[in-house]
This record gives C-alpha cells, sequence and structure tokens, in this order.
C-alpha cells in the first residue's frame, strides 16, 4: 500500500511540476518535521519527528543531494525515524510523501555534524631536551577552530594551522626526560568538549633530509648559476660552492621552505667549473650535506676541419652517477653518449650560426646545464686545382673536366672556370654564379678552326677561395691531311707535354689501340690497309695531373680497286704477276679460273697475285677469268668479275 501511494504521489509531482519549474531541486517546502539535534558532534544520532498530518506515506533520506531534481534512488529511501552519522560534514535530510486524497510534499532539512576525532601529529626528539611536534594537516586537524597542546610540564599551546600557518611547534625541556605529549582538538562555541587526545611520548628522531637535493645547476653567459633544489618546511638550507680550489664556502642564498625552491648565484665566469652542494641543519642542529653536483663548460673543440664544428665539454666527477650527455643544437638534441667528452657536428655550413650546449642527466633525476655556445663553421683557404682535363667532343662542346684535394672543401661552393684563345692571356668566365659542378660543358666553342684554354679556381662556401688559377689546358685540334694526320705544335700545358698518345678506335669509337707518340705532332696513315678509322689525341702534362683530348677525326675511304688485262710472266722482272690493288677494304676474296670454270689459283690477301703457274707448272698462255668478293668500310660487298690475258 506505502508503494503504491509512494508511485501516485511521484506521478502526481511529475504531473502538477510546472513547465518552467523543470530542472529545480526535488526539494520543497510543502513537508513539515522535527530534527534532534540539527548539529552535534560525530558520531551523532537524530531522530525525527514528522508533523504532517493525513499523511498517507511519509519517507526519508538522510543524506539526499539538495540541487537533485529528482526522487532518491531506491536503496536511498527509508521509513527510520533515526539515524546515526559517523563522519563529520554537513548533511541533508529529504522528507517527502503523499495524502489520502492525492497530492504530494516534500521538505529538505540540513544537520550538522562536527569533528570529534582526535588529531594525529607526529614528534622528533633531541638529546638535549628539545622537541618539535608537527601537527598531520589533514581533514581532522583542518576541522577544529584550534588545537591545544599540552607538553606535559605544566604548559600548554593552543594552535591553528588554518590558511596556511606553520603545522610544526618546538618546546624545550629542562632534560631529556619529558612527560606524555597531547594533542586535542577545540571548537570555539565549546561544542565536543569530550573529543578524543592524542598522546604522544617516548623518543622520535629527527626527521631524514634526504628530500633536500640539488634538481638541476643552469650557467648562464651572464656568469650566473641558477640553482633549482628541493627544501622542507622549517629546515634552513645554504647553498655552498667550490670554486675550484677544492673547498666549499657558502654562498649565502638559500631558506627554509618545502618544495622547489630556486636561488642565483653571481659573479661566476661561464667558461669554468664549479661544484655545487646544499648544506642543511637538522631539527637538532647537526648539519647534513646534499650530493654535490658539478657544473658543465661547454667550449669550441680543438680540431679544425672544414665546414665541420667541433665542441668539447669539462665536467667534475659526481656523488651521483652520471647516465648519459645530451648535446642540443637551437635546442634539439643532436648527440648522447655516456661518456664521451666531444663531438663533431658535419651537419652545418658556412654562413649560419649555431647554438649548443650540453646536458649531464645524472641519477635520480638531477640535470646540468652548460651555458649556451654559439659557433659558425669555418674553413682553411681551398687549394689550387692541379687535377683536370680538357676534352673535345664536337665542332661546338668542349668539356672541362676538375678533381678537387686538399683542404678548403665544403659541402657547397662555385666552380669558376675561365677561357681564353690558345696564345691569349684575355682570360673571361665562362661558368655561371654558384656553378656546383666538376664537369662543365663548353657549347660556345668552334673546335675546327682553333684551340682554347681553360683555367680553374675553387671558392667554397666559408667564401674563401684558392689563392690562383690553375695552370691552363688547351684543347688539341686534330687535322687530316690525306696520308696523315697531324696536331698543332702548340703544347696545351703551360709546363710542358710529357708526351702525345695516338687513341685510335673503330666506326664504333671503340678504343683498339693506343699508339705512344712521343712528342711528335703526326701520325701517318696506311692507306692500303684502313677504310674506316678514328682518331683522338691524348697529351698529360709532365706531371701527369693535366690532360688534354683532341676532337675525334672521323676518316672515311671509297673502295679503290685496280685489276690488270694482262701480264706476261717470262722473267724480265717486269709484270710477272696478276696483281689486285685493293684499297679503303676489310675484307678480300680472289678466285682465278680456266676458260673451262676450273679453278687455278685463290687468295684473301690483296697483296699477294698469281704468278702463272698451275701446280708448279707453267700455264699456257690465253685467256682467264676472275672473280672478286670484297666488303667495304660500311659493311657492303663489293662483287668484282672479268678476264685477263696469260702472255708467254
Amino acid at each position: 500500500m506505502k508503494i503504491n501511494l509512494l508511485i501516485l504521489f511521484l506521478l502526481s509531482a511529475f504531473l502538477f511540476f510546472d513547465k518552467d519549474a523543470q530542472g529545480q531541486s526535488f526539494c520543497g517546502t510543502t513537508g513539515k518535521f522535527l530534527v534532534t539535534p540539527a548539529e552535534g558532534c560525530a558520531p551523532l544520532t537524530v531522530s525525527l519527528t514528522s508533523q504532517m498530518t493525513n499523511a498517507e506515506s511519509v519517507t526519508y533520506a538522510y543524506n539526499f543531494n539538495k540541487n537533485s531534481p529528482a526522487p532518491p534512488e531506491k536503496k536511498d529511501q527509508s521509513y527510520d525515524l533515526s539515524h546515526v552519522y559517523d563522519l563529520p560534514g554537513t548533511y541533508t535530510i529529504l522528507q517527502y510523501g503523499s495524502f489520502k486524497d492525492v497530492g504530494g510534499f516534500s521538505l529538505c532539512k540540513d544537520v550538522i555534524v562536527k569533528e570529534s576525532r582526535a588529531p594525529k601529529a607526529e614528534l622528533m626528539t633531541c638529546n638535549n631536551g628539545r622537541v618539535r611536534l608537527t601537527l598531520i594537516t589533514d581533514s581532522i586537524t583542518l576541522a577544529y577552530d584550534a588545537i591545544e597542546i599540552n607538553w606535559g610540564d605544566g604548559s600548554n599551546q593552543t594552535v591553528n594551522v588554518k590558511n596556511g600557518a606553520k603545522s610544526f611547534f618546538d618546546h624545550n625541556y629542562a632534560s631529556s626526560a619529558r612527560p606524555a605529549i597531547t594533542v586535542q582538538g577545540k571548537y570555539t562555541a565549546g561544542t565536543c568538549l569530550e573529543g578524543l587526545k592524542t598522546t604522544l611520548s617516548g623518543q622520535g628522531s629527527p626527521a631524514s633530509l634526504a628530500k633536500i637535493r640539488i634538481r638541476s645547476i643552469e650557467m648562464l653567459p651572464s656568469g650566473e648559476a641558477k640553482v633549482l633544489y628541493d627544501g622542507m618546511e622549517g629546515v634552513a638550507t645554504e647553498i655552498w660552492i667550490d670554486r675550484g680550489d677544492g673547498q666549499f664556502v657558502a654562498t649565502g642564498k638559500g631558506g627554509q621552505s618545502a618544495g622547489a625552491q630556486s636561488a642565483t648565484i653571481s659573479g661566476l665566469n661561464p667558461e669554468q667549473l664549479y661544484r655545487f652542494k646544499l648544506s642543511s641543519k637538522n631539527f637538532c642542529d647537526n648539519l647534513v650535506d646534499s650530493p654535490i653536483v658539478s657544473s658543465l663548460v661547454l667550449k669550441e673543440g680543438s680540431e679544425s676541419l672544414d665546414e665541420i664544428i667541433s665542441v668539447a665539454w669539462d665536467h667534475y666527477p659526481n656523488t651521483e652517477n652520471i647516465l648519459q650527455y645530451q648535446l642540443k643544437r637551437d635546442g634539439s638534441v643532436i648527440f648522447t653518449a655516456a661518456d664521451q667528452l666531444f663531438y663533431l657536428d658535419k651537419d652545418v655550413k658556412c654562413g649560419n650560426e649555431y647554438k649548443y650546449e650540453i646536458v649531464a642527466i645524472i641519477a635520480n633525476d638531477v640535470r646540468s646545464y652548460s651555458a649556451p655556445l654559439s659557433l659558425s663553421p669555418k674553413s682553411s683557404a681551398p687549394e689550387i686545382i692541379t687535377t683536370a682535363s680538357v676534352s673535345v667532343k664536337d665542332a661546338n662542346i668542349i668539356t672541362t673536366q676538375v678533381a678537387l684535394s686538399g683542404e678548403g672543401l665544403t659541402s657547397s661552393y662555385d666552380l669558376i672556370v675561365e677561357r681564353a684563345a690558345l696564345g691569349s692571356q684575355d682570360f673571361q668566365q665562362i661558368s655561371a654564379p654558384e656553378n656546383q659542378s666538376l664537369l662543365f660543358e663548353d657549347v660556345q666553342v668552334n673546335t675546327s678552326e682553333t684551340s682554347y684554354c681553360y683555367r680553374f679556381n675553387y671558392q667554397n662556401a666559408c667564401k674563401l677561395r684558392a689563392p690562383s688559377f690553375s695552370a691552363p689546358v688547351c684543347s688539341i685540334l686534330l687535322q687530316n691531311n690525306v696520308t696523315d694526320v697531324s696536331w698543332n705544335a702548340d703544347s696545351p700545358f703551360s709546363s710542358g707535354v710529357n708526351a702525345y698518345d695516338l687513341i685510335q678506335m673503330d666506326e664504333r669509337h671503340t678504343v683498339q689501340d693506343e699508339i705512344p707518340k712521343q712528342l711528335g705532332t703526326s701520325h701517318a696513315l696506311n692507306i692500303a690497309s684502313q677504310s674506316a678509322f678514328s682518331f683522338q689525341v691524348k697529351a698529360q702534362s709532365t706531371d701527369e695531373n693535366l690532360v688534354s683530348y683532341s676532337n675525334i677525326l672521323d676518316l672515311r675511304r671509297d673502295p679503290i680497286v685496280l685489276i690488270p688485262d694482262a701480264f706476261t710472266p717470262n722473267g724480265d722482272a717486269y709484270n710477272e704477276r696478276f696483281e689486285v690493288k685493293a684499297y679503303f677494304i676489310s675484307d678480300f676474296n680472289m678466285s682465278v679460273f680456266t676458260r673451262w670454270g676450273e679453278v687455278v689459283y685463290q687468295t684473301n690477301n690483296s697483296a699477294e697475285g698469281w704468278d702463272g703457274n698451275i701446280k708448279s707448272e707453267k700455264a699456257p698462255g690465253g685467256y682467264y677469268l676472275y672473280k672478286i668478293e670484297m666488303t667495304d668500310a660500311l659493311g657492303h660487298t663489293i662483287a668484282k668479275n672479268g678476264s685477263f690475258l696469260l702472255i708467254r
């Protein structure tokens, strides 16, 4: 019956809810009940008296959220008229129900339950009779208006730790023998007078100062060291420094606050190493030192390399283990190592400045930072180019190529190429600015008419240039003179020619032979045996570092075949053989026949001929037939057929 009425009440409550009241608290103003008592100390028992008449169902919730727009869940509903609150706090009691003639009611009232548990505290004692009592500032302690400390020797002390006030209190006894100390919470209104007390007795060691330690040392370019450390409340802590003589001295910087603390030590040299420690005095006036942390010094390394920055760092040994060094460039880590104290940074370019710093990562999450160091890449001046070559490619192209060596070489550069006509000293730059290629192609030439000289210089990315241009290298002009080939006698090198080599190639420019010519400047052609050939002259300087290649001369000859129509093998040493003269052919095959088709002679050598004998016997006079097959320079087959007269 009660459940049905409750459901009826809830339905009516929602049905009669004004649309504008949606989202308001379920707590209403139509209920009526008494709470006894409405305030007290935990554990607090409250009794309820309903003042509703003609109510069919009265239900309570003893810890209701007064801002909730919905009724309590079933598990929170109660028909009991008493309840015990074990813990302090402010609680809301909800009364709700329904009437016999359909309609509901609800009302909320607050109950205040005060803390009555004893505050917690810790005790430190010294042999000289000094003690320190530290209150645990939890919700219990903070609930009271005041805390009363009875030192047990007739003296009492009332304290308040709210609003960030100190939580530790010192007392001195006449001797090391101490009575029991009690701690009790108090309210201004005098309620909860029977609250529990905490009794402290016996010995308590001074708190460990292990939490007091340096977290980081950061050296600044201004000659200051920024020290970040952890302190403890009420423990006097001072920063000490070793300036390089092995002796620690006080800096006068420090404090006695808890948590992260920072201090700046001035008047230092960022290029010098220092050691730092914390010296703290515990409650019993004993000095306790923290682990030592040294500063770091980053400096330019001793190695001097082209477009490479060398850095090195120094670090005093620490009482903690060094786990890793981290080198940063412009804020990003570029190198890590456990024990290496130098680094060569090759990922840099001339014209840029880079900021470096080194960080030591030490055990227990300690850091040491060097002062930043700004450096730019350096370079030596490039050396004079001594290795180069010039090659004639065709009538309008000459290619040059150089090899670089020695100091001063960088990742980017400007290779300067200058040209002058052979015999002139009027060199003009022909390479574009910032030329990045060691192979250069000159297309503004006429190699069939003249030779050209080239010289080279190298400017690196650091804007340093070789002290002078290379020795000139000139092209060679190779010419065809029908029976020989020749090249200009002017030396392609200022230092003179070591030797010329004539490179002989086939029609596909495949090298077949290199003919040493020493200092000669011509070569006779064997026009009888050669019908298609190509030549190129190669010259080397006396030191063999400079090379010049001439143009390639392609020679093609039309085949010439001279066939006699008679011969007289009579022993007069004149016209004794049937000889065919063949020029500019590559293959040759000749057969001689009688008029009846009998082969009397055969050869594949055009330099040989028929002596007029058949099997060592003299052939009779008369007409004979010949057949000749040849191949010209282009690979075409040439056939010749005819007759000739043998005269006896």
